[in-house]
């Protein structure tokens, strides 16, 4: 099972995001570290034997700045395959990224613009590409008409593009603690034979188990790392499942 931590950065510090309230996303506070650097989050959750990280730079996502500096000491400093939510819309927007080492690439509901922007950018690259879809109660987050469609299409579009996996985030359940939406897993994994990440409202190893039993390849978690709900010793017990 993966166990992939989260770094949400705007404005160069890493903040918990809670449901998706963004304007109201506070600096990281837990017992990892009291520095909410990226650099300083990254090697704590390296100390806690994480090698994979999601970055999501929510200043590129609203388009009112970046953080790559910041990501790219991460990459230089911490050897961390690095998976990047930047708000990527078109394919010359990820060059820098792959530049600077990032492993994968996220093309996220949210603003990408097209499905043919997938191919461009494997094409060019020659990166893999994540399709995330971003959810909230009432259907798909998207900028883009083009997105704004039922899960079974959506998912259509995306492998039909060339995507490797899918990351499936419910944003109304993030830094929440109410539990993982296990329902949707089941039914994205009724439309796709690829790995399939949930992301939103994991509380425990208890749910973390529940999704690896209903068919997730890998989990999202920052609240219940920063808080220790999770510790070092429950991620080597997941890592092994």
């Amino acid at each position: 099972m993966r166990i992939i931590p989260v770094i949400d950065i705007i404005r160069g510090v890493v903040v918990h995001a809670v449901a998706g309230e963004r304007d109201s996303y506070k600096p990281v506070n837990g017992i990892l570290t009291r520095d909410p650097s990226p650099l300083s989050v990254a090697n704590a959750f390296l100390k806690l034997h994480l090698e994979e990280l999601y970055i999501a730079d929510l200043d590129a996502i609203r388009r009112i700045g970046h953080n790559s500096m910041e990501v790219g000491k991460i990459v230089a400093e911490t050897g961390m395959r690095v998976i990047i939510d930047a708000g990527f819309r078109r394919m010359n927007d990820v060059s820098g990224y792959v530049k600077m080492g990032v492993e994968k690439i996220v093309l996220a509901t949210e603003t990408l613009e097209s499905f043919g922007e997938i191919s461009k950018i494997i094409d060019a690259y020659k990166t893999p590409v994540v399709a995330s879809i971003d959810l909230k109660p009432g259907g798909v987050i998207a900028e883009s008409d083009t997105m704004r469609l039922g899960l079974k299409e959506l998912i259509r579009k995306f492998e039909d593009g060339g995507v490797s996996e899918f990351i499936l985030l419910s944003l109304d359940r993030v830094g929440t603690q109410i539990g993982p939406n296990v329902e949707l897993l089941k039914l994205t994994l009724q439309y796709t034979d690829l790995p399939v990440i949930v992301g939103g409202g994991v509380r425990s190893t208890e749910d973390i188990y529940l999704l690896r039993e209903n068919g997730a390849a890998g989990v999202l978690v920052a609240t219940s790392l920063h808080t220790g709900l999770i510790t070092k010793q429950d991620i080597a017990q997941l890592k092994l499942c």
